[in-house]
Formats: C-alpha cells, sequence, structure tokens
C-alpha cells in the first residue's frame, strides 16, 4: 500500500500525437500499472503471451467469417476446444442472418459465453468489431472478455498496427460509455506478436514520466499536468477567488468566465467569503460537478494547511477527482520553489490523517513551463536523496467475519448453508421477503479491501458528525445478475440511477424490506428465475425527505455548512434510503433467490 505521484511530462500536448493523424486519443484517460497493463477510464487492459483458449473469462471473442463455421486460425482452436455443442450452435446460427456479432455459449471453455466476431482484418473493422464486442458485453452485463490478436494472420495486418486500432477502439468506446467498467485480456499466441503489441503497449507511456515517491493507498495519485484547468472533467475545480467571489485576475479569471452567468449568480448571491472558508457552487458550463472557492494563500507558510484543508472539504462532500492550480505562484507572487515545496508538505499532512481516502486523483496544474519543470526537479531531487514525503502505510483491521486473503484485494466466499452466519442472513432475509421470494439458493460474502476501507472512512467521519445515533443500517439492493457482479467489484454507481426509480432523487437507493428489492422491477430474474439482492451497510446518519430532482442531499437545517448524509421516502419512519456518495455502502453479501 503507498502513494503514487505521477508527473505528465508531455508539455501540455498529446502524449500520443505521433500515432496515426486519425487515431485520436485521451491522454487523462490512460494510467501505467505495469509494461503490460494499463488502466484506461475505468477499465483494466491487460496484454499477455498464451492460448485465449484457456482464459476464464466471462467471455471469448473468436474470429470467425459469416457462416461461423471457419476451420483455420484461431477460430479453428476455439471452437476444437469448446466442443460438438458449440459447433453445432455456430452452424445453425450461421444459416441465419446475423450481424458481425454473434454469441454462442461456451462448450467446454472456461468462459460463460463466445462473442463470435466476423471479419476483423483490416484497421476499420478492427475499430468497429471491438466496440461492438464492448456493447455486447455490456449489454450482458459481462465484466472480464479476452480478445486474440486480431487481422494479424490472414488478414495481413502488422501486429503494431493491429494492438493501436484495438486500444483506440478501446478508449473511444470507453470515452463515450463512462459507466462501463472491464477487464480486458488481449491474448498473443506467437512471441512476435506479443512482442509488437508490448511495444504498443510501452509506446502509450513512454512520454508519461513516472516518478514514485510513495505506493498508492487505493488508487490515489497525484498528477503534474499542463493544461488548461476549465477543460478538465472532474468532480471538482479549486478556484482561487477573493472574499467578494467576483475576482477576474489569476486563474480565477478564466475559472469564473468559462463556468458562466449561473455560477457568476450563485457567487453573487453568496455575498462574500472569509479568509480560511471555502464554499461550492455547481461547475456551470465547465465539465466539473462542482467549484470549491476560497482565498488563496498569500504568504508560503499558509499553503499546506491549505491545502490540506481543500482536500479534507472535497473528501467530505464525497468529490473524488480534484483540479487544482499551482497556489501562489500567481497575483500572490510566493516564489515558486516555496510554494510547491509547501503543496507538498500540504499533501502529506492529508494522506497523514486521511491514509484510506476516497480521492482517487489530484490534478495540480502548472500553468507555465517554469512551474511545471520546478516540480520534477523537486520531485527527481526526494529521490535521489531517497527522501519521502512520509506517508503513512497504516494497514486496517478486516472484518473478522472474512476468510483469510493473504495478498489478495478481492474474494467472493459462499458462505456454508450449516455454517450460523448462512442461518442468520437468511432467516432476517426470508422474513423480510415474504411473499415474493421464498427460498434462499446461495449467500456470497464479498471481501473487497479497497472498498471496504473506504467505506470506513466515510462510516467513522459521519459518526464523528453525528457521534451520538446509529449512523449506519443493513438494507437491501436489488438488481440485474451482472450488475450485481459489478458492485461487488467496483462498488455502487449512482450513473445507473434513473433505470427504475427516481422518485426521491437520482441517487443509490436502498430499502429496509427485502421485499421491496425482490421486486421484479429491481431485481431482474436472470435465465434460472433465480434474483439477485445485496445485503449492504449503508451510511444513514442525518436524512430528509427526498426529492425528484435531488443530485445530491441538501445542506442541514440545523448546520448549513453540512449535507444530510441521505434522503428518505418518510422522515419519522423510512422505508427506502437513497445515497448520493458512490463510497457510501458496502456491498456485505450478495443474496441469490427465487
Amino acid at each position: 500500500m503507498y502513494h503514487r505521484l505521477m508527473v505528465n511530462a508531455n508539455n501540455g500536448t498529446s502524449i500520443y500525437k505521433s500515432f496515426q493523424p486519425h487515431t485520436l486519443y485521451n491522454e487523462n484517460m490512460y494510467k501505467e500499472v505495469s509494461m503490460n497493463e494499463l488502466v484506461i477510464g475505468q477499465s483494466i487492459v491487460m496484454l499477455k503471451k498464451g492460448d485465449i483458449t484457456e482464459e476464464s473469462t466471462d467471455a471469448i471473442v473468436n474470429i470467425n467469417n459469416y457462416s461461423l463455421v471457419q476451420n483455420f486460425g484461431v477460430s479453428k482452436d476455439i471452437l476444437a476446444a469448446a466442443g460438438d455443442i458449440v459447433k453445432g450452435e455456430c452452424s445453425r446460427l450461421g444459416q441465419q442472418p446475423h450481424g458481425d456479432v454473434v454469441e454462442t455459449g461456451a462448450g467446454n471453455l472456461n468462459c460463460s459465453r463466445i462473442i463470435h466476431l466476423i471479419g476483423a482484418t483490416t484497421w476499420d473493422s478492427i475499430m468497429a468489431g471491438v466496440k461492438k464486442i464492448l456493447e455486447k458485453c455490456d449489454q450482458l452485463d459481462l465484466i472480464s472478455v479476452a480478445f486474440p490478436a486480431l487481422g494479424t494472420g490472414t488478414g495481413g495486418i502488422s501486429a503494431k498496427r493491429s494492438m493501436e486500432a484495438i486500444l483506440t477502439a478501446i478508449e473511444e468506446y470507453l470515452s463515450r460509455s463512462t459507466t462501463s467498467s472491464f477487464l480486458i485480456y488481449i491474448v498473443a499466441f506467437t512471441q512476435h506478436v506479443y512482442q509488437e503489441y508490448l511495444n504498443v503497449f510501452e509506446s502509450r507511456m513512454f512520454s508519461l514520466k513516472k516518478l514514485t515517491l510513495h505506493d498508492p493507498i487505493y488508487g490515489s495519485i497525484v498528477e503534474i499536468i499542463r493544461e488548461d484547468i476549465t477543460t478538465l472533467n472532474v468532480d471538482c475545480i479549486v478556484n482561487l477567488n477573493n472574499a467578494t467571489l467576483d475576482r477576474i485576475k489569476g486563474v480565477s479569471g478564466p475559472i469564473l468566465s468559462a463556468a458562466g452567468a449561473n455560477v457568476k449568480n450563485e457567487c453573487k448571491t453568496m455575498g462574500g467569503i472569509r479568509p480560511g472558508k471555502m464554499i461550492l457552487t455547481s461547475g456551470g458550463n465547465l465539465r466539473c460537478k462542482k467549484i470549491l472557492h476560497l482565498i488563496g494563500p498569500t504568504r508560503a507558510a499558509d499553503i499546506a494547511l491549505s491545502l490540506d484543508q481543500i482536500l479534507q472539504e472535497c473528501e467530505k462532500y464525497a468529490l473524488t477527482t480534484i483540479a487544482l492550480p499551482v497556489i501562489g505562484t500567481g497575483e500572490a507572487s510566493i516564489d515558486p520553489n516555496d510554494a510547491i515545496q509547501e503543496m507538498l508538505e500540504g499533501l502529506n499532512q492529508y494522506f497523514q490523517i486521511a491514509v484510506f481516502t476516497s480521492i482517487k486523483k489530484i490534478y495540480i496544474i502548472a500553468f507555465t513551463e517554469e512551474i511545471y519543470q520546478i516540480f520534477q526537479i523537486k520531485i527527481s531531487h526526494l529521490q535521489a536523496t531517497d527522501m519521502n514525503l512520509g506517508f503513512n502505510v497504516v494497514e486496517a483491521n478486516n472484518p473478522p467475519t472474512w476468510t483469510a486473503m493473504g495478498t489478495s484485494e478481492y474474494l467472493i466466499v459462499e458462505l456454508p448453508r450449516d455454517s450460523t452466519e448462512f442461518k442468520t442472513i437468511e432467516n432476517d432475509f426470508l422474513n423480510s421477503a415474504k411473499p415474493l421470494c421464498s427460498q434462499v439458493i446461495k449467500i456470497k460474502r464479498v471481501q473487497n479491501v479497497k472498498l471496504w476501507r473506504i467505506f470506513e472512512v466515510q462510516k467513522e467521519y459521519v459518526q464523528s458528525c453525528h457521534p451520538n445515533q446509529q449512523n449506519h443500517r443493513c438494507l437491501y439492493h436489488g438488481s440485474s445478475e451482472g450488475t450485481v457482479a459489478k458492485i461487488s467489484k467496483f462498488g455502487f454507481n449512482r450513473s445507473f440511477c434513473g433505470r427504475n426509480a427516481t422518485r426521491y432523487g437520482k441517487g443509490t437507493y436502498f430499502a429496509k424490506h427485502a421485499s421491496y428489492s425482490c421486486d421484479d422491477l429491481y431485481s431482474v430474474p436472470d435465465e434460472n428465475r433465480h434474483k439477485h439482492i445485496i445485503l449492504a451497510s449503508v451510511i444513514t446518519g442525518k436524512w430528509c425527505l427526498g426529492k425528484r430532482h435531488y443530485l445530491e442531499p441538501p445542506p442541514m437545517e440545523d448546520n448549513p455548512n453540512l449535507l444530510y448524509n441521505c434522503v428518505v421516502d418518510h422522515v419519522s419512519n423510512p422505508d427506502i434510503f437513497v445515497i448520493f456518495s458512490d463510497y457510501g455502502a458496502y456491498p456485505e453479501y450478495l443474496i441469490t433467490c427465487r
């Protein structure tokens, strides 16, 4: 567990501009994990050398022909390994009208489905085919998929160009489908293709100079970039404003101008701000959700404390991605060396306290080349002298009910039916689920270290705000089989709100009684007519009555500086709880029932 600080060394221009002129890349979607692993958006792409027929993913992609009986190349191997049942299914489907993507069973393979892709032999057909495969996986709620090398056999396309097309297609699909989260394997059979593919992976990150001060805790990454802060797609942009919230100098001018009249009116309505205080407004025309306004420090000595307070404020409002300027180097005219040193100290102060932070990404915007270079020199000096920022490495205890995990961060454990844990959950569920469900098929415990520890931080914070009350409850959440699996791995996602109901706000809904979640509208039966319910630990804290238009809870009546923690259907005796923080609930158990 460690903090990582990443420096983008592209001097503000696209790090992929030397590739094909029609290839568009968004560098902010990418993160290097290792030389054969990339994170694109919320998805992981891994390159492997091996036999694709041995993969145990949700889906394996087969390169087939229109008749679906292609008996050469990778298709020959996949169909042979899958067996006669799949060959028969392909033969039947191949005689019927179909598109470029056809789904069949997996037969003897370790996957659950084979997705056949027709004719991926050129740049354009590979691009189109990869997007269609990912779209099919989204439709089927499949989390993991394995691709073979595309077009490098009879297609005759070079391995380098094939890999560029695959990665470009993945990025373009994920950029327009921001809720998609996949584990994507690209499996090369021969050493030559694997090496060429690996070269492309390394090229993608060639200009990204990564300087590690400490390992990341929960993926908390600080990145120094040359970029226009008003163009960033983040939860929060930090604006160094003045007391009357109308500053037109420095970074504030471009931010307020780009945000537009609505944000300026919000600032005017709020009237003003005192030193040391902060206010949140909407993002207006910017791509961010919120703008955090504060009076910028005028002394280097105040920068560390100011940055620490900024991050705590973002944590309080569950803002997970943040962009802020280099503090003090504009109108305050603080020496850049001192300002940057103090910003590093501010990061240290924050992470010393909030070790298990839910903040995922912090962008520090260097507006000039000089500022950017000073950051690089400062960080390089820390490494060269074997220094670090002193970030704590603290191991939190897992719940006592969990099975030992070793070095694993994620584990699903099916409970024995004769265990006390199973019987207790089963009894409570069935008493609450009648008459819609009367039998529990199985119960699985979710052991997700990252999600659990972030949830614990949120819970402890709410407990500190409201120490004399019950602040979390065990509640039910129904969904489809595939979505339940995604939630167990990646957590709850407000982006899915609106699929079933938004009567009390656009958040994630939980029910006190399982019968509500067992309704077919919420827990969609699978092919076996089984339903899938999550028993979650939910931070409820203080609540108020929900309203359809809510995007977040309103401020508390007795303390306008704090938001309510959730909204409900009835204030005095609620049955429905709606949360607006993705880390405000932890999926403890997955219940399969009928």
